[in-house]
């Protein structure tokens, strides 16, 4: 008879077993590139895009962006709000929402970008500044998406360059 001590080893040795094997069988059949579709998961029509998105709390860089319909309703387009504390650059903010969407259906035209600083205390919003790779956005058409989900907050446009 097995002591306990071999027993348990024996065990575990198993289990070990156990999971390599089952995270084969996920790789070569439940991940596999035949099983997956490219889009799966992805934003492929204009009207599940969010008008806004953006941090909930301090200064993030924005993007305004035009985001176009390839599919059921080609040809329509939207204006998009995006802002992300933890992008670095513009730039990453772009590829942020770039990877979220099915690029057969859709379409994404950055119209240029700057800052917004949102303070929940006070519940304001301030816009201001322009990005050195896309250009200035027109803050004033990003203040109207805003309004939409910010109605009772203060928003304002400031003069600051940057």
């Amino acid at each position: 008879m097995p002591s306990p001590k071999s027993r348990r080893s024996s065990l575990r040795r198993n289990s070990t077993e156990l999971l390599q094997q089952a995270k084969h069988f996920q790789e070569k059949y439940i991940l596999h590139p035949f099983w997956i579709s490219r889009s799966m998961g992805k934003i492929e029509n204009i009207t599940q895009i969010p008008d806004i998105d953006i941090a909930e709390a301090g200064v993030c860089k924005y993007l305004l962006i035009e985001a176009r319909d390839h599919g059921t309703t080609y040809g329509q387009s939207k204006l998009v709000v995006r802002g992300d504390t933890s992008c670095a650059y513009h730039a990453d903010v772009l590829s942020k929402i770039e990877s979220e969407i099915d690029e057969k259906s859709l379409t994404l035209t950055c119209k240029g970008g700057g800052r917004i600083e949102v303070d929940p205390g006070t519940r304001s919003i301030s816009i201001y500044g322009y990005s050195p790779e896309f250009g200035a956005a027109d803050h004033e058409k990003t203040l109207e998406i805003l309004e939409k989900k910010y109605h009772q907050w203060t928003i304002n446009i400031k003069d600051d360059e940057y």
